[in-house]
This record gives structure tokens, C-alpha cells and sequence, in this order.
């Protein structure tokens, strides 16, 4: 029997974690930090965690973290799973990253809430360990009646004074090894079809682009 190597990485947030597993165990993983360097801090580390792959032996799947969080870090590492899935053969899947905090194992629902920027907040449901629904762009008034009407942790991975004040909320982080265990409670049918569904990074809302004045 072929032995089942994954790579689950997370650099959606500034605490990166990169980790191989075998057979669903935790075979190495590496952590760095990176604010805006992601697409440079990324390479060192993960080639360090691919070395220890014995020779031979190819991946059979790569996961990867794709926010909310850091627009730039998902970017950089679903474009770094491609490539190395390229390499592997293998295909990627994508998860959300608020799969991968400790609070999903323990709580039955999360509320997973941030800083949507331009005076809105996105608020999402995790049921169960998995995020199904897209993110919620309320604005502040909408935003926090929704939120009192939420049962459940409020989870972040930004500091809490970025949610309006008085919202009681966890700071959290997703790593590799959470986002490995979820994909490891899905069902064969299920993490299928996530191979099978392109991967994309979180993107809360379209970009703003200023129009240049006729002239």
C-alpha cells in the first residue's frame, strides 16, 4: 500500500505554518513570521519541509489555508501549492482558514468576524468545523445587532480593536495542523470535490478602483 503524503499550508496570517503529513499523522512542520514578505519568507522554510520527503516519494495532496486573512499571503501560497503540485502531480484543495483555529474542536459553532475595511465587518458561521457559507459585508449598526443575536465564540485573526468597541471577541490563528484535521474528518465524496473546485483566495469584496478623470 502507497504511502499518503499531504503538505497543508496556512499564510493567510502573519504567524505562517507549513506542515507534511503521512498516512494522517504529523510528519514535520515549520513555522515563520512574515508581515508583507510572504512570497519571499515562504521558500526557505517549506523547501527545509520538503527535503525530509523520502526519496521517491511524491505527494498525494496539498492543502491550503485561503483566508479570510491576509489577501497577499493566501495569494502566495495557493500560487506556491500550484506549482509544487505541478511538480508532485498531485492536485490542491482549499480550505477556509477559519477551519483551522483551535476553537472549531472545541465549540459545535464559531462566528468567525473582522474588519472588512471601509466601515463594514464580514461575520460567517463555522458549524461543525466547516465554513459553508460565504462571509457576511454588514455594516456597523447591521454588523453588531447580527452579532448579539449570535450564539457562539467570536473569533478573530486581527487584534480586537479593529471591531467596534465593546464587541467581545477571541484572537485567534489558524495553523497547518488544523486545517489538515479538517480535511481529514470530510468524507472521501468530500474532499473530492474540493480537488475537483478551482482554488481562490478569500476576497471580501471587489476592489476599489478610482476611474481616471475624462480630460
Amino acid at each position: 500500500m502507497n504511502t499518503e503524503w499531504i503538505l497543508a499550508i496556512e499564510t493567510s496570517v502573519t504567524d505562517a505554518t507549513l506542515l507534511l503529513a503521512r498516512d494522517g499523522g504529523i510528519f514535520d512542520q515549520r513555522t515563520f513570521s512574515s508581515e508583507r514578505s510572504q512570497e519571499c519568507d515562504l521558500f526557505a522554510p517549506l523547501q527545509d519541509l520538503l527535503a525530509g520527503l523520502p526519496e521517491g516519494e511524491r505527494l498525494s495532496a496539498i492543502i491550503i489555508g485561503t483566508g479570510p486573512g491576509s489577501y497577499n499571503g493566501a495569494r502566495v501560497g495557493i500560487a506556491t501549492a500550484q506549482a509544487i503540485a505541478q511538480v508532485h502531480q498531485c492536485r490542491v484543495a482549499g480550505l477556509c482558514s477559519f477551519e483551522g483555529v483551535p476553537e472549531v474542536s472545541q465549540n459545535d459553532i464559531i462566528w468567525a468576524v473582522g474588519d472588512a475595511r471601509r466601515g463594514s465587518y464580514f461575520l460567517m458561521p463555522v458549524r461543525n468545523g466547516r465554513a459553508e457559507t460565504p462571509p457576511r459585508l454588514l455594516e456597523e449598526e447591521a454588523f453588531l445587532a447580527e452579532l448579539a443575536r449570535c450564539e457562539g465564540p467570536k473569533v478573530t485573526f486581527e487584534s480586537p480593536y479593529r471591531l467596534p468597541e465593546g464587541v467581545e471577541c477571541l484572537e485567534s490563528k489558524p495553523r497547518a495542523h488544523g486545517l489538515l484535521k479538517s480535511w481529514l474528518a470530510r468524507s472521501p465524496e468530500e474532499r473530492e470535490n474540493l480537488l475537483k473546485t478551482p482554488v481562490e483566495a478569500f476576497y471580501l469584496r471587489p476592489p476599489h478602483i478610482t476611474k481616471s478623470k475624462k480630460t
